[in-house]
């Protein structure tokens, strides 16, 4: 008796372990699929972070600043002659 419970136990502890090992192998997987997800969407925001910053470069430049200020806003350039010294 006590041998046919022994010869259960054992294969009742070798299929668990498979079982566990069969788990740990789909999660294993499972991270794997989700940080090479992480991974390509890390990369997209690194682009996206340097067009933004190439473009607020081109935006910061006095240039464009002063195309816009000439084009969008209407204004005119000031000579230094029509400027009032207030004292």
């Amino acid at each position: 008796m006590k041998r046919k419970t022994f010869i259960a136990l054992f294969i009742t502890t070798h299929i668990l372990f498979i079982a566990f090992q069969i788990d740990k192998q789909s999660r294993l997987v499972k991270l794997s699929y989700e940080k090479q997800r992480n991974e390509t969407e890390k990369q997209k925001l690194l682009a996206l972070k340097q067009k933004l910053t190439v473009e607020l470069y081109e935006i910061k430049k006095q240039d464009t600043i002063k195309t816009f200020a000439h084009n969008s806003l209407h204004m005119k350039s000031l000579d230094l002659k029509k400027i009032k010294r207030i004292s």
